[in-house]
């Protein structure tokens, strides 16, 4: 009988195990692009005005793969909803430096 209770109990630690064991991969495999995406180091700040064009700043300081990243930290950074010209007209807007 204590054969049978050491056996059961070693098989439900092994299937506790193999769950843990696949909540931590998905959990990691959800959150990768904190772990692969460059870091902020810090921010600029630029006044958008007619001489300045929201496209060109964005191209200048963003990398080509990460362009939609960084329109969104543009967005969480200034608490924006929309990157419309007429909407960030003549506001000072902080811009991430990346690695």
């Amino acid at each position: 009988m204590d054969v049978k209770i050491l056996k059961i109990k070693k098989f439900f630690i092994i299937i506790l195990l193999l769950i843990v064991s696949l909540l931590v991969i998905c959990a990691l495999y959800s959150n990768k692009n904190r772990f692969y995406n460059p870091e902020v180091i810090k921010y600029s700040q630029v006044t958008i005005d007619e001489t300045t064009n929201l496209d060109e700043i964005i191209s200048e300081y963003s990398k080509g793969e990460n362009k939609e990243k960084f329109i969104s930290e543009i967005k969480k950074v200034n608490n924006l909803s929309n990157l419309n010209d007429e909407f960030i007209y003549g506001k000072t807007l902080y811009i991430p430096l990346t690695e």
